[in-house]
């Protein structure tokens, strides 16, 4: 069976097999290759008759080895500017619309990743559910206005920019209602919609921000520095282009750091896309006065620590780190004893550090700043455990949960009746949001309302403030 949508482009012929009708690889813009690659994305041209939209179009490059490519069924090339619709029907209803953005540090991830597969929750709430491919990498981010030009800067943003356009004008031939859409992202994702918030983007009407370290996003000097990085290496990026290999080799000689993370291929003040840092926008000028919805695990950092043997953790490597992320300037060992009183051992002090350093802190304080301007924040901490020992409410563990996806990543969240259950009470809490209602109550500033969601979800208020006190103003990247 298949279900077609026509579009201002032309006709599309889904996929209806599963228990929603899907419509894979839609192209949004023109294939970014050859003079197109470092320029903003390109309206595409339309087709005739009925083009069939029933296989996931290429991720963008990243560096993942050609077996994994095999095993997953992927292909990979820079003609990547594909999305991916999942909804209850091909009719005339108005529902409400879920874009998401990936997450992988901006230079991993893609949209048809199996745990984004948006059928079940499409099915769920009775919403259309989007997920997108977008540059990455250098090839999204690489800041070189000087030899590509204006327009050249913050590829990546100006994709998702540009694919939120085209959902906008579309979605309605697939059943969604364009003046109902919630853009929502997790890590990298949830940075991208900061950085689109801040740079008065209004494509969407609400904005889920799950797990993002928004502190990632650079200055111009920082994005300077890596492009003369990349082009030391030999890569000629204007005369001469290189071949994508030769652009990823280059991508993994640049230190993306550990503690504190770094982010060298995130978003950068471009003067643009965003003339201000997003953490900065938000305290200093308004942003456009989106409802967000936005919080992080409670543990987050801990699944990077899993590598790292037990005896690592000693007072000096504990205190090191703490030295690390609060600066030359602060009390190291007063951060850690913070940190003592609220977790049992030195490892659990590591993770917590980085876990508030890197994800809650600048969450809280963007939706903080965002809230006490008198717009609509609902603020959560997810404290649901992952069933392998050790990692806690770990980062993307609110992925398995918000898409019900639990087969895909068992270790992430469980694949039991009790996962199931905390699954269906994530997806209803999002729903509400998307649907336009309150799904707990608001946060309203400092000490204020934060949903503690597990097994006993509840409301706190004042939630860790001694913890993320620390962390105030420590974001050196605002230059």
């Amino acid at each position: 069976m298949t279900a077609v949508a026509h579009t201002s482009y032309g006709a599309l012929r889904g996929d209806v097999r599963s228990p929603v009708v899907v419509f894979r690889g839609v192209p949004y813009a023109a294939a970014p290759t050859h003079e197109r690659r470092w320029r903003p994305p390109q309206p595409m041209q339309g087709w005739t008759g009925v083009r069939a939209a029933t296989d996931f179009g290429s991720i963008a490059p990243q560096n993942i080895s050609p077996e994994r490519l095999a095993k997953r069924g992927l292909t990979m090339s820079e003609d990547c500017l594909t999305l991916n619709i999942w909804t209850p029907a091909v009719d005339d209803n108005r529902r409400p619309v879920l874009v998401f953005l990936h997450g992988g540090g901006q230079t991993q991830g893609y949209g048809s990743a199996p745990l984004l597969d948006g059928a079940r929750l499409a099915r769920r709430g009775d919403i259309v559910v989007v997920t997108m491919n977008f540059r990455l990498g250098v090839l999204g981010t690489l800041y070189a206005p000087d030899r590509h030009g204006a327009g050249s800067t913050n590829l990546t943003l100006r994709d998702q920019r540009h694919a939120l356009q085209w959902v906008r004008e579309e979605i309605a031939a697939f059943g969604g209602d364009p003046a109902a859409i919630t853009v929502a992202g997790q890590s990298s994702g949830a940075v991208a919609i900061s950085a689109l918030l801040a740079g008065g983007c209004d494509l969407f009407d609400r904005a889920i921000l799950q797990s993002g370290g928004l502190e990632r996003v650079r200055s111009t000097a920082a994005a300077s520095a890596v492009a003369e990085q990349i082009l030391s290496t030999g890569v000629r990026t204007c005369d001469g282009e290189p071949g994508v290999e030769e652009i990823l080799a280059a991508q993994r000689g640049i230190d993306t750091g550990f503690v504190p993370p770094q982010g060298p291929f995130h978003p950068c003040i471009d003067g643009d896309v965003i003339d201000e840092h997003p953490l900065v926008r938000a305290q200093t000028r308004d942003l456009p006065p989106t409802p967000i919805l936005a919080g992080t695990t409670r543990d987050e950092w801990r699944i990077f620590d899993a590598a790292l043997d037990d005896d690592i953790f000693s007072e000096q490597y504990v205190r090191d780190r703490a030295q690390a992320l609060a600066g030359a300037d602060r009390d190291a060992d007063a951060v850690v004893a913070t940190y003592r009183a609220v977790q049992p051992t030195m490892r659990g002090v590591a993770a917590a550090m980085v876990t508030d350093y890197h994800f809650t802190a600048p969450t809280e304080q963007f939706v903080r700043a965002h809230a006490e301007r008198g717009n609509t924040v609902f603020r959560y901490e997810l404290q649901w455990s992952s069933p392998r020992a050790g990692l806690g409410a770990c980062h993307d563990s609110c992925l398995a949960l918000v898409f019900g996806n639990l087969d895909a990543a068992p270790a992430l969240a469980g694949n039991d009746g009790a996962a199931r259950r905390m699954s269906e009470a994530v997806q209803d809490r999002w729903l509400e949001f998307v649907r336009g209602a309150e799904p707990w109550e608001r946060y309203d500033g400092a000490g204020g309302s934060t949903m503690l969601l597990g097994p006993e979800s509840a409301i706190a208020r004042g939630h860790r403030a001694e913890q993320l006190a620390i962390w105030e103003g420590r974001y050196p990247a605002y230059g």
